[in-house]
Order: structure tokens, then C-alpha cells, then sequence
């Protein structure tokens, strides 16, 4: 089966954004990877699209933390 993947990094720094996005992209250029900035901006994500097979989250944010998404 080839289905692409599908990638959410919640991130606040845009340099880190970029650097996972960039690298991922090496490593096949069909994963789909989506960014959200914050927990809550994930949480909105999550609650309007099919899920994720990896998600990926900095824990240290502003709005929301990781933590705080976790709880949710």
C-alpha cells in the first residue's frame, strides 16, 4: 500500500517549523507534514480533519502547551 503519511507538528518557533518540514521532505517528499503554532491551534486541526499518523509536539508554548493539548 502506498498511502501517504500524514504529519502534524505543533511548534511555536518557526525555525524548528521549518528545519522538521525540510527534513521530512528529504526523507520522502510525499509525507504530508501540517503545522500548528500552538495546543489550541492543533486542537482545531484535529477536530477538522482525519487523523494524523504521527503527531509531533513541542511542549513549551505559548496559548496552549503541549501539556495542556495532552489534557484535552
Amino acid at each position: 500500500m502506498n498511502t501517504a503519511k500524514r504529519i502534524l507538528l505543533v511548534d511555536d518557533d518557526p525555525d524548528d517549523q521549518y528545519l522538521f518540514s525540510d527534513a521530512v521532505n528529504q526523507i520522502h517528499p510525499k509525507i504530508y507534514c501540517e503545522i500548528a503554532n500552538n495546543g489550541a491551534e492543533a486542537l482545531t486541526i484535529l477536530d477538522k480533519t482525519p487523523p494524523f499518523d504521527l503527531i509531533f509536539m513541542d511542549l513549551n508554548m505559548p496559548k496552549m502547551n503541549g501539556f495542556e493539548c495532552l489534557n484535552c
